[in-house]
């Protein structure tokens, strides 16, 4: 792939990032900083129509092999065409950013058809000291998602992969069963020196599954407040306090009489964050404290004391980029489990050789522990599920708007205790070429 074609995408793998990491207490907010644009003297700026901005997108076609997914030794096929739209405006007073990501899987040897959509926005007004933010994302998936803007494996993912695995409807993998996820979160701050600024965000999220037991609907609502201060040019702190409630229900489908339909848990926390960028290449990151989980149904999820961490070190250099990261923290249970505590290691790399060939790789190990412990009629129990995936990706830019590619995905879970019959175990391999068509980015006034 061209360096071009790459830069073109990277803006859609930012957006489609909002979804983040639905772990019981989050990250403190960045600190939002107006773009000032210098002009010659004695010269004024054009003016913005604030609808002036770019358009970018890309059409795939591929074919998806999968062995092993359905059962040992099965082996099935599928077409896939999809699609990526998305519009970043120029202002710097009120940028806007969206995105839609969304196609078609048409299945052989009786699997069927299948569709998949991702959309997501978010607004943003600057206004003096003062900083908004409100943004919103959305998929509508036929199972687990796995890697990049689709989540389905052996789909092309443009520019560096990074699979929405923390999301509301990702962790532990399960087999195919419509779903519907969705985040709407927002941010105020306000700066208050010029190295010192406070930060108040909310989110609420939703996990709905909408055929009949494919799984636990679950629903999440978390606020913070952040004090945050840059040292200097390369170190950053910030002290937090965060609160997240979650709501689990249809228990009753997947769990023995005597327990409630419906669970509702907790975490509150303190967080402690410090970001250091030690070159123009090499930044870490990691925040840390702890955390109480409280719930409705004490005498089967216990009242606990834990805690959150969230460390990263990312390296970028000419076309080169490496990135690894560690969570632990309470999530939502991927709509198996009411309710996990996850400890989650991710690790990607990307590489641009030529300009017509680039490769990229993902690694993602989670173990889930579900934080129910005790059952009627069964008694102590723990419920862990280890999972493990991975991809390989290599693309060749034929062209300066088309290009082919061939990826490898391969995914490993084992599960104890599983209250679903959704929930998939063993191990499949996915194989995936295909060719996409992504035309240089255009100003909106130019259609």
């Amino acid at each position: 792939m061209s360096k071009p074609m790459k830069n073109r995408i990277s803006i859609s793998i930012v957006l489609f990032a909002l979804s983040g990491q639905m772990f019981g207490q989050a990250a403190p907010t960045a600190v939002a900083t107006e773009v000032q644009t210098a002009t010659p003297a004695g010269t004024t700026a054009p003016r913005l129509s604030w609808v002036d901005g770019t358009v970018h997108y890309a059409l795939s076609a591929a074919e998806v092999v999968q062995y092993g997914y359905y059962g040992s030794g099965n082996i099935t096929s599928s077409t896939a065409l999809s699609g990526v739209v998305g519009y970043s405006s120029l202002s710097n007073v009120h940028p806007t950013t969206l995105l839609f990501a969304g196609g078609v899987v048409v299945g052989q040897g009786g699997q069927g058809t299948s569709t998949y959509q991702n959309v997501a926005i978010s607004q943003t007004l600057i206004k003096g000291l003062w900083a908004f933010n409100v943004a919103d994302s959305f998929s509508f998936l036929p199972q687990s998602p796995v890697t990049g803007i689709s989540g389905v494996p052996g789909i092309n993912n443009p520019g560096q992969i990074d699979g929405p695995s923390g999301g509301p409807a990702g962790g532990i993998l399960t087999f195919t069963g419509n779903r519907i996820s969705n985040m709407l979160s927002g941010t105020v701050q306000r700066r208050l020196t010029g190295r010192t600024s406070i930060s108040g965000s909310g989110s609420w999220s939703l996990l709905h599954f909408l055929d009949e037991n494919a799984g636990l609907d679950t629903s999440m609502k978390s606020g913070q407040v952040s004090l945050n201060h840059t040292i200097n040019a390369r170190n950053t702190v910030s002290l937090s306090a965060v609160y997240s409630t979650f709501d689990t229900t249809n228990l009753l489908s997947v769990l023995p009489p005597g327990f409630p339909s419906t669970v509702t848990y907790q975490t509150k926390g303190i967080n402690a964050s410090y970001t250091r960028l030690w070159t123009r290449s090499l930044s870490t990151d990691v925040t840390a404290g702890p955390m109480w989980v409280q719930s409705s149904a004490a005498p089967f999820i216990p009242n606990q004391l834990n805690y959150f961490l969230n460390a990263g070190v990312g390296y970028r250099r000419r076309l080169t980029s490496y990135g690894l990261r560690y969570m632990h923290g309470v999530n939502g249970g991927s709509g198996v489990q009411p309710g996990a505590l996850s400890d989650n290691v991710s690790a990607s790399v990307g590489r641009t050789f030529t300009q017509q060939w680039a490769g990229s790789a993902s690694f993602t190990y989670t173990r889930t522990s579900g934080l129910l412990t005790f059952l009627p009629t069964v008694g102590s129990i723990n419920g862990v599920t280890n999972t493990e995936y991975g991809t390989l990706q290599v693309t060749r830019g034929f062209t300066r708007t088309l290009s082919g590619y061939a990826s490898y995905t391969a995914q490993n879970q084992s599960a104890t205790q599983i209250y679903s019959t959704n929930v998939f175990t063993g191990l499949s391999h996915i194989f995936g070429i295909g060719i996409s068509w992504t035309p240089q980015s255009t100003r909106l006034g130019d259609f």
